[in-house]
Parts: C-alpha cells; structure tokens; sequence
C-alpha cells in the first residue's frame, strides 16, 4: 500500500484537476493521496469527492509559503479543515498578494521586450492561487521560451530580470494557523532550502508536528539524516513527489515508496490532538 501525500492541481501551480490527480493515482494502485496546493484548499472538496468516487483515501492539505533566515520555506499543513473561517480569511490574502504579484511580473516582463497577455494568465490561474508556473505556461505557449524551466532560468526564477518577491509567514504564524484549522504543521522538503541541520534544529522550536523527509530532492542522505532527526525529537515523518504536472521538471506521481503507515501515523495524531 503506497501513498504520496505531496502533489498539486490548477488551483494553484500545477496542471492536473483535482479529479484528474485522484484518477491517475488510482490508476498507479495508490492507497492514499493528499492534495497540497500553495496556500490555496479550493481543489480539497473535489479531491475527496473523487476519492469517494474512485475508492481513495484523500487527505486534506495545503503548502504554505513561509521565510526563514531570508530564504523561501514551505509548510505543509494535513488534515485542516479546509471550512475553517479565519484560515480561509488568511489564504484569502495570501491570493489577494499572488495575484498582485503576478500582474507585476508581467509588468516587468514587459518592460523587458515581453510582452504577455494578462488575461490569458489570468485563465490559467482559474479560481485558484495565480503562480509563476502560469506565467511560464503563457510564455511557452507564445513561443517566448522552449519550456517553462527555461522561463524560470530566463527570466522568473528568483534572482531573475521579471522576479518579483511574494508574501510570506513566519514559520511560527504558518504552525499556528495551521495548528488552529486542526491540522498538522510538517517542514516541506528541507533539504532544498536548509543549508544545515543546524538550521533545523533551529527552525524546530516553532513547534512543528513533522518533517517531509521523502522527497524526489533528498537523496539517500539526506533521507536518512531527517529521519534520525524526526525520530530523535518524536516527529513524525511525510513525503510525497511534489507532482505538478510538468513532465521536464517532475517525477511522476506516487514515484517515491512510502508506505501507508506514514499516514496511519498522522491520521492517529489527528485524532488524539
């Protein structure tokens, strides 16, 4: 029984539906998925609904995007309540900021000499958190770039001639929110953005339930060194293939072997929290 409890749909950067992600891993025999799009639960109520439909267990869940030492840090948060008023209240700005943010890369791509429809962005946001992956789309589709990795090289990845900084929580602000909506605050894949296991160690006592320690990024490692650190401090442990639907960049769902006693694990604490 295999699981993958990382992956996004259109409401926020990938390309997939929620029904469609829930399709493809019932295909592939898995047991249980969770949905984690960025700051954004919109899709949840369709994925459960496809689960019902389609015999999968869905849990639900959202990445929220964090700063930590001035770098990007993501959070995932399982088994919110994706009906809890004030946490919605919250992603509501969150996208509020995201659409402001791209209507200002576009703007900076302008200025460059690129020029991109605004409202065909827009479309490819769709109800959910508008992202860089959509602006990518766009400019592969117009020929601007071959791919949307180059789009991020080239001109939107951090450090980039269009980039344009988002909003983003504390660890702590993202661990209470989360922990107030009734979920579970993991550290999303820190063996990309960690420098050290020092930093971890730091970044710790914000009181965070778990660790991402299965990633298509962490190498063996890695792997091993995040869980000896989850079993030392009594964390549990996730992972997922972070799947977007970009067949240059992702691994494909249910890629990495986790087993389904990782979700027994936080389903118990769920419920005894």
């Amino acid at each position: 029984m295999r699981i993958d409890l990382h992956m996004h749909s259109r409401f926020s950067d990938g390309l997939n539906t929620p029904t469609e992600l829930v399709e493809i891993s019932s295909a592939l025999g898995l047991a249980a998925i969770s949905l984690t799009d960025h700051d954004c639960l919109d899709g949840v109520n369709e994925a459960l609904e496809a689960g019902r439909e389609h015999d999968l267990e869905v849990l639900a869940g959202v990445e929220l995007s964090c700063e930590f030492a001035g770098r990007d840090l993501h959070v995932l948060g399982y088994g919110v309540d994706q009906n809890h008023q004030q946490f919605q209240s919250m992603l509501s700005r969150f996208r509020e900021t995201r659409y402001e943010r791209g209507l200002k890369i576009i703007d900076k791509l302008h200025d460059l000499g690129v020029t991109i429809d605004r409202e065909e962005v827009l479309k490819k946001g769709g109800k959910g958190a508008l992202g860089r992956p959509h602006i990518a789309a766009v400019l592969v589709e117009k020929g601007v770039v071959s791919s949307a990795g180059e789009a991020f090289e080239k001109y939107i990845a951090e450090g980039g001639p269009a980039y344009v900084p988002k909003h983003r929580l504390t660890p702590a602000e993202a661990v209470s929110h989360i922990r107030a909506a009734g979920g579970l605050a993991f550290i999303a894949h820190p063996g990309v953005f960690l420098e050290n296991m020092n930093e971890l160690e730091i970044l710790l006592a914000a009181g965070f339930d778990g660790i991402e320690v299965f990633h298509p990024k962490h190498g063996a490692n890695t792997t091993r060194r995040l869980t000896a650190v989850a079993r030392d401090h009594g964390l549990l442990i996730s992972g997922g293939s972070d799947y977007h639907g970009f067949p240059s960049r992702d691994l494909p769902l249910g890629s990495l072997d986790i087993e389904y006693e990782v979700l027994e694990d936080i389903k118990q604490r769920l419920t005894r929290d």
